[in-house]
């Protein structure tokens, strides 16, 4: 049986047999709008348990929009231009508005990536500035949340007028993406967001696909203290066109986002598998996106079952966390020692984010097929590497000489759903 699954900006074929193919694991094929502009605009026309933008806006308000990075998927230059001309047309005027991208602690995006995801004509006419999650000058302090210092860009924090953008997804700390999330972490200062993972990780590990999360709570009483007056989320297909936008109430209307995202990447599966082929896709930038693809395939996984992790990670491990591949190569226990005085952790965000990816290990061991990471750097952090996925197959049917493998062609965005 051929197969073709998403690599990065191409694709891999590999052979399987197919009495071991579970299922075929995808995003579920939906109709798309035939017009992204009308969808959007209808949106902020309607929008969700909230008053519509112009309300909050006048002349003489300072608006700050929070809106992620060439990482996420969410398309932007879309949405910008439908916001800014009702911002517009609201009296507030350009140099009054800034645009804050919420890099949690990404790398700092390039006038290039701006350019194509916030559009040439937003780029070169509005206030853009990345987010500094380590500039201690740069961040406003809102108190203890839940036990946990949160600190926030001060100049979103400080506008008159707040609005948060995003996309709907499966993800594994929050549940879904969307909503809140660009905030915190998106938009937190390195403490908060170490400690958030901390967090997360000693609860919830994996709530791919979970509603109502203890990190989702945090981050809404988080978004509370700072006062978000309107959102704008999309939810894509498969193929990254726009199906959905939903617009208003920070909670009410990621909610109902939230239900058309499920339409789509809750995916039925077949059942549990000895083996899983996770492609990361589309979060494959490094590792530090590119392990997403592991949370998808633990659902998918029986207890002690192998994960196969196609991920190319051309960026490596990551750009911006020295310590994270460190981090990786210890145990869940050691790790979890560590996370008792985050305040003596050189990095707790990569700390966090290694508790998390540590559990799935445990669970489950791991081959990686990557052309970014080097064969002895995965070996350091206790995941077998494997040139293909023939070759990785092979290595499991050892262990697993009857073994039944399910096949996640988007990783990085699925939830399995197993009957």
């Amino acid at each position: 049986m051929r197969i073709e699954i998403p690599y990065g900006k191409s694709k891999v074929k590999f052979t399987i047999e197919e009495r071991r193919v579970s299922g075929i694991i995808t995003p579920n094929e939906i109709r798309t709008s035939t017009s992204p502009t009308r969808e959007l605009q209808k949106a902020l026309r309607n929008p969700i348990d909230t008053s519509g933008l112009e309300s909050f806006c006048s002349r003489g308000k300072t608006v700050a929009i929070a809106v992620d990075d060439v990482t996420r998927s969410t398309p932007t230059y879309l949405l910008l231009p439908q916001i800014l001309r009702r911002l517009k047309k609201a009296g507030i005027n350009r140099n009054d508005v800034t645009i804050v991208v919420a890099l949690g602690t990404h790398r700092r995006m390039t006038e290039a990536e701006m350019k194509i995801k916030y559009g040439k004509r937003v780029v070169e006419n509005y206030r853009i500035i990345n987010h500094e999650y380590d500039n201690e000058s740069e961040l406003a302090s809102l108190g203890i949340v839940a036990g946990i210092p949160v600190k926030i860009n001060r100049e979103f924090v400080k506008a008159d007028v707040r609005l948060a953008t995003g996309n709907i997804i499966p993800h594994c700390n929050a549940g879904w993406s969307g909503g809140a999330k660009i905030l915190l972490p998106g938009l937190a200062g390195a403490e908060t967001v170490g400690n958030l993972h901390i967090f997360t990780a000693l609860r919830t590990p994996n709530v791919l696909g979970t509603v109502e999360t203890p990190m989702r709570q945090m981050i809404e009483a988080c978004a509370e203290k700072i006062g978000v007056h309107f959102i704008v989320n999309t939810v894509l297909a498969r193929n990254g066109k726009i199906v959905k936008v939903v617009s208003g109430d920070l909670k009410t209307a990621h909610r109902t986002g939230v239900e058309f995202a499920k339409k789509i990447y809750a995916a039925k599966a077949a059942g549990l598998a000895d083996i899983t082929v996770s492609s990361s896709f589309p979060a494959d930038v490094d590792f530090w996106q590119g392990s997403k693809g592991l949370f998808s395939a633990d659902l998918a996984t029986k207890k002690n079952g192998g994960i196969v992790l196609l991920t190319p990670c051309p960026e490596g491990f990551t750009k911006t966390h020295s310590k994270w591949a460190e981090y990786l190569g210890y145990s869940y226990n050691e790790l979890k020692n560590m996370s008792a005085n985050p305040r003596e952790v050189e990095d707790p965000t990569a700390l966090g984010i290694a508790l998390i990816v540590a559990t799935i290990r445990e669970r489950h061991p791991t081959c990686i097929v990557s052309s970014g990471i080097q064969q002895n750097e995965l070996e350091k952090i206790g995941m077998h590497p494997a040139s293909d996925i023939e070759e990785a197959l092979d290595y499991f049917y050892d262990r697993y000489p009857e073994a039944k493998v399910n096949l996640l062609t988007h990783g990085g965005d699925t939830y399995p759903l197993i009957s």
